[in-house]
């Protein structure tokens, strides 16, 4: 068990992990088009656009790097099971029903409250929205901004790494939270759906620390998929 809680946390593990979800949510921005790509995406992919016409051959050339990478860097260190994929896949299904219903109750008295994307025009379209929230919000916000905070409160400022761990959890729930009601696609807001992306960015974040990358983008997309489910039934 403590080898299995170790592995799992592992980057490259995580990243080969998600390799299917981008892989699903990439083929589905091409058959569905672009107006079902998530914020974070663009965001995420924001760098690559200084080689034009290119940026989609550049970012995808970067993915195909990094799988090498991690197929080489895990091969290395202990021969590559892509056993251990399923625990971690049912491990993320656990925690994705546990946001999507219990953290649900938890904040709201009911379950759950409805998410109407005026984008979501499909439950197919609705999927692969749900799949690249998984991957790029996690990308975003947790491996990146969560990191940064961090780095910027404890390794900086020198503050207390409990208090600079709890500071950096919630300013990044915090942003995680309200970059949901901006741009022309944002929700309305309302102080209950507020509250709860603020707990469900704090639990995805802890999920992020103590699990790592993988289980956090698979809980993510997993808690996403029962509520465009509950939309579209």
């Amino acid at each position: 068990m403590i080898d299995y809680l170790t592995r799992s946390r592992n980057l490259s593990k995580s990243f080969l992990f998600i390799l299917p979800l981008l892989a699903f949510y990439e083929i589905g921005i091409v058959l569905y088009g672009t107006e079902t790509k998530n914020a974070a995406d663009v965001l995420v992919k924001k760098p690559f656009e200084i080689f034009g016409d290119s940026a989609s051959l550049a970012f995808n050339s970067l993915i195909i790097i990094i799988s090498f990478c991690s197929i080489f860097y895990v091969e290395k260190e202990k021969r590559l099971s892509c056993g251990i994929f399923i625990p971690m896949l049912f491990e993320s299904m656990v925690y994705g029903f546990f946001l999507g219903y219990v953290t649900l109750f938890f904040v709201h008295g009911y379950l759950p409250f409805d998410i109407t994307n005026s984008y979501a025009q499909s439950f197919i379209k609705g999927v692969i929205i749900s799949l690249g929230a998984g991957i790029y919000e996690e990308i975003l916000f947790r491996m990146l901004l969560l990191s940064l905070l961090y780095f910027i409160i404890i390794k900086a400022l020198r503050i207390n790494p409990i208090i600079g761990s709890l500071c950096s959890i919630l300013i990044c729930a915090s942003i995680f939270s309200i970059m949901h009601y901006t741009g022309a696609s944002g929700d309305s807001f309302s102080i209950s759906s507020f509250s709860f992306r603020l707990v469900a960015g704090i639990v995805l974040s802890a999920i992020f620390i103590f699990r790592g990358l993988g289980i956090a983008v698979y809980t993510h997309a997993i808690y996403d998929i029962l509520v465009i489910q509950k939309v579209y039934t």
